[in-house]
């Protein structure tokens, strides 16, 4: 049987602006991050890996095959790009031009995320490009998913004839941004500004390998600076959605007519004059869509404002499905909620409080993890 990797050929087919990729932040240049499986030739002959991308409004993009090894990403930043296996044997069934993978029972969706797109770094960085490592450990015929981990990470810089090597992957953040820690050798820390003595280390530590926060691109994570609503969304939602979820929602408002389709009054998917869509807006999209934010009365969402206590309380027990119900005040439900998990930072002090990057990471983990044995303020303490 044939060998082979397959993955898509780039086709833009929309109308739409391709200068979007073209602009930058500020003092920012963008490096492209690809993805490659570091075993794909020892397995091609069993399991067969699919790349399958969809640009806005689910247009299909196009496949390609070729042998393995070679790393891919997605062509375009609004196309939505799923990775999935399949046995060998079953390989032939792609040739077809109308092949829809969602609709194959024996086309499995990748565990985990692949990282993968455009990340923005300084532009006095020498970062030229990152290649994120992947093995394939099998397909899981029960669960019907084909099983992968992150290996390794390669950065390339400027007048270095090797790339450095570091353990994990770079995940690119929806604002561009991506973790690149300033200082190899800071590595033993969790975050640069994060280390043993920190009160959050074991809270950023465990919500770091899970995936859920990743912190600045400098390596930081600024656990005392407060956190914006816009912040606190992207983290609870993509905590608890998976990527399809968070690629549909944007897709389904990106296909509107004009793209000027608004989930708030000043949360907009405007892409007309060569504007882009807010970089939040797929995660208050989806949560919007689950429920667990609503907005104010005016129809804004106020992205910019800090989160204080007792909002950030009612959007992560509504995400994690806590049962609450109507009480006066209005926010004593949630807090209550988190008070029985003993999920209240002592830190916190009173109801209005606006809460710190590292407060809603200690809040976040208590409740993910099932820590119940920390010391928690309660409803009764706070002001």
């Amino acid at each position: 049987m044939k060998k082979y990797l397959i993955i898509p050929i780039i086709l833009l087919s929309l109308g739409v602006h391709s200068a979007f990729a073209d602009i930058l932040p500020p003092g920012k240049k963008a490096v492209q991050v690809c993805a490659y499986f570091t075993n794909a030739g020892e397995l091609l002959n069993d399991i067969a890996v699919i790349g399958y991308e969809t640009a806005p409004g689910g247009d299909r993009v196009g496949l390609s095959q070729f042998m393995g090894f070679e790393c891919f990403g997605p062509g375009y930043k609004f196309n939505h790009y799923s990775v999935f296996g399949m046995p060998a044997s079953n390989v032939k069934v792609i040739d077809s031009p109308t092949y829809v993978p969602q609709a194959d029972p024996k086309a499995y969706r990748t565990n985990i995320a692949l990282e993968m797109g455009t990340m923005y770094v300084p532009t006095t960085s020498t970062l030229e490009s990152v290649k994120n490592a992947y093995r394939i450990v099998r397909l899981d015929s029960a669960n019907e998913e084909l099983i992968v981990e992150p290996v390794k990470t390669e950065k390339s810089y400027a007048g270095e004839s090797t790339p450095v090597i570091v353990e994990g992957k770079i995940t690119v953040l929806a604002d561009g941004d991506a973790t690149e820690p300033s200082d190899p050798k800071q590595s033993d820390k969790v975050f640069t500004d994060v280390d043993a003595n920190s009160p959050y280390k074991e809270a950023l530590t465990y919500l770091k390998e899970q995936g859920i926060v990743s912190g600045y691109a400098d390596g930081s994570f600024k656990p005392g600076n407060t956190i914006n609503r816009a912040e606190f969304t992207k983290i609870i939602a993509g905590a608890v959605s998976t990527e399809t979820e968070l690629n549909d929602c944007m897709a389904n408002y990106a296909s509107q007519s004009g793209f000027m389709a608004t989930v708030f009054t000043d949360v907009a998917f405007a892409m007309v004059g060569g504007n882009e869509p807010d970089w939040f807006f797929n995660y208050v999209c989806v949560a919007k869509q689950k429920g667990f934010v609503g907005g104010y009365k005016d129809g804004s969402f106020k992205p910019s404002q800090n989160i204080n206590f007792v909002e950030a309380a009612k959007i992560i027990t509504a995400a994690l499905g806590y049962k609450t119900s109507t009480t006066t005040p209005w926010y004593r439900t949630y807090v209550d909620q988190l008070d029985a998990k003993n999920a209240i930072p002592t830190s916190i002090k009173s109801f209005n409080q606006n809460i710190t990057r590292g407060e809603m990471a200690e809040m976040m983990y208590r409740l993910k993890a099932g820590v119940t044995n920390m010391t928690s303020a309660h409803y009764s303490d706070l002001k």
